[in-house]
């Protein structure tokens, strides 16, 4: 593993996902400041998902390119852009900014996962892991630090937090070697002819995805909700969004780990199985003690299996690894997050703690649809 590169490409994508995730924190803010209901509300938190099914487009590109240039421009889009939500008054044009945001986050990622999994050989699930967990540690932390941001410093300042993503744009350009290497033998094989023989294989993984990820939008999206049905200000809500986001970068080192010693079908149906107990307990619970707790241990579940299912995906087909990377990616997160708006509508007619309790039942579906993941390449 070169060490040194890949913790540069895990900070870019810490950067990356930090912009990413800018929005669901100040939801309940953004909400009460634009007069908005929870079906415009879904929606704004789920724009920069929305723009990741463009993510295999960006893969195919990605996979014809000698150098790695989406790595750099993703970068850049969402450093520049996501950070205005702070100065930005008007909806439309808060959805076009961050529209631009979800473009970048888009292109970032096929190429950097298909660059971190040769920095990470030959422990490709143990590096995707590390890298992962650089994204989503962010995912992890802007939850706790965007609401104590608005709340001490204010929004409108919130444009600085550019500069981190702009320093690691020169970072990469100075360490990295972005050069694609099976781009540069043979351009012309990256196209979906090459994945007919993987289309069963990647069909389910992609699918186990798409399911998954609704329930985890879903409560990624509207936990801060809840806390505020609850009655529970700004900074707990963050708090609860925090130890859920936290959990899943634990769950997914873990799984990474635990992927050299157990086969991935097996990591992956057993962690769906066992999520619905915990994020059924968490919704229905009045202690908050006992409400981390379970939140903890269930998103924890439900987020395991990201790194070692875009791992199987690039085993199945290496030589289109941006490609292949990119469906149980930002296309697979793209679709599920259409259903958030439909989550909101639920929200509105029913309450935001009845929608999540019937959404937290969804996890033993994928878990049964996990059944038909393919074994591990490498391990027969």
């Amino acid at each position: 593993m070169q060490r040194f590169r890949l913790f540069l490409v895990s900070l870019s994508h810490f950067c990356v996902d930090s912009y990413s995730s800018l929005v669901p924190p100040v939801l309940p803010l953004l909400k009460t400041q634009l007069g908005l209901n929870l079906t415009q509300t879904g929606f704004l938190g789920t724009i920069v998902s929305i723009c990741n099914i463009s993510q295999p487009l960006m893969g195919m590109w990605a996979d014809r390119m000698k150098k790695r240039y989406l790595v750099i421009g993703g970068l850049l889009l969402s450093a520049i852009f996501a950070p205005l939500l702070g100065i930005i008054s008007n909806y439309w044009l808060l959805v076009i900014t961050l529209a631009f945001v979800g473009i970048g986050v888009a292109a970032f990622h096929p190429q950097v996962f298909s660059l971190a999994g040769e920095l990470s050989e030959p422990r490709r699930s143990f590096g995707l892991a590390w890298f992962i967990f650089g994204g989503t540690i962010a995912i992890g932390l802007t939850p706790i630090w965007v609401p104590l941001f608005a709340e001490t410093i204010g929004l409108s300042l919130l444009p600085l937090v550019s500069i981190p993503g702009l320093l690691c744009v020169l970072l990469l350009q100075k360490f990295v070697p972005l050069n694609n290497t099976y781009a540069s033998g043979n351009r012309n094989q990256s196209n979906w002819k090459l994945l007919r023989k993987h289309t069963f294989p990647l069909s389910i993984i992609t699918s186990v995805v798409v399911f998954r990820t609704v329930t985890g939008l879903g409560f990624g999206t509207f936990i801060t909700l809840l806390c505020e049905e609850r009655g529970l200000n700004l900074i707990s809500g963050g708090i609860a969004l925090g130890i859920y986001n936290t959990a899943g970068v634990i769950g997914a080192l873990i799984a990474g780990y635990l992927s050299e010693r157990i086969e991935t079908k097996k990591l992956v149906y057993l962690s769906l199985f066992l999520t619905t107990p915990f994020l059924y307990c968490f919704v229905s619970t009045e202690s908050v003690t006992l409400g981390y707790i379970f939140l903890t241990i269930g998103g924890g579940l439900l987020i395991s299996s990201n790194s070692i299912l875009v791992a199987l995906a690039q085993e199945l087909a290496p030589e289109n690894s941006a490609l292949a990377s990119s469906l149980p990616l930002g296309f697979s997160w793209g679709l599920a997050s259409l259903s958030l708006p439909i989550i909101g509508r639920l929200a509105d007619l029913y309450g935001v703690s009845t929608t999540l309790s019937y959404l937290s039942l969804l996890p033993l579906l994928t878990g049964i649809l996990a059944l038909l993941l393919p074994n591990n390449p490498e391990k027969g």
